[in-house]
């Protein structure tokens, strides 16, 4: 049985929201009554969305200074942002010894950087209001493991310690921050980054969920029934073992 939420009068951003489970979002967010403040770099799907509570704009999360605009600017014209859905990222299958600089440093900057930023910005608006939501998304891939996935998990990990200092800072102000690591799902990150062998794999072993299916789990962590959760790592499912 699905729980419905109404976030009626709640402003709730949403990052990375062109694509994927940040654009599942942004329907699920928009069929509670919520207004959404969606961003990604890549606009088409949003543009084709046609929603008096929806505004959107193209934002590279990798330019601090552009990030800290957008939110400034989305506080200010809103009153607020309640929950914000920080679902941007990259993942580029590259092993360790054909990994260049720029393989490893898109994803640091993307994947860690560019949340963190958000992550900064979110800061003063939900503490000054005492109160809001924040949630990150992790992967199995921090702590299981994949050949070609090192920089992919290596910032994936990253954003788990940055949830769990960041809980501790913002549990003062009523303010809460979770990572959610989704699991494997039908998306453009997962079908540009796996082969038909890998996905057929997944799909025997585990099945392979839909954005849709994991957005529930997120609007109870960004409604006031998941008030005292907080600094946690929500896990949907374990990454299977490669296998040479």
């Amino acid at each position: 049985m699905r729980v419905s939420y109404d976030f009626t009068g709640h402003v709730v951003l949403i990052a990375g929201a062109g694509s994927g489970l940040g654009l599942a979002m942004v329907h699920a967010c928009l069929a509670a009554g919520a207004q959404v403040v969606a961003s990604d770099i890549a606009t088409e799907a949003l543009a084709a969305i046609n929603h008096p509570r929806l505004v959107w704009s193209c934002l590279d999360i990798t330019d601090s200074r552009a990030v800290t605009e957008h939110i400034e600017a989305s506080a200010s014209r809103f009153g607020t942002i309640d929950a914000a859905v920080l679902a941007s990222g990259i993942q580029r299958r590259v092993l360790v010894e054909a990994m260049s600089d720029d393989d490893w440093l898109a994803h640091i900057n993307v994947n860690l950087n560019g949340i963190f930023y958000l992550v900064r910005a979110l800061f003063p608006v939900m503490k000054k209001r005492r109160r809001g939501a924040i949630i990150v998304f992790t992967s199995g891939l921090a702590t299981a493991g994949w050949p070609g996935a090192t920089a992919y998990g290596a910032s994936k990990a990253g954003l788990i310690a940055l949830v769990k200092s960041a809980a501790q800072e913002l549990r003062p102000y009523g303010v809460r921050i979770n990572a959610v690591s989704p699991g494997i799902m039908h998306t453009p990150l997962f079908h540009d980054s796996a082969n038909a062998d890998e996905i057929s794999m997944y799909e025997k072993a585990l099945g392979v969920s839909e954005p849709a299916d994991v957005t529930p789990m997120l609007m109870h962590l960004i409604s006031d029934g998941a008030a005292t959760i907080t600094g946690n790592v929500v896990e949907r499912r374990l990454i299977p073992q490669a296998h040479s």
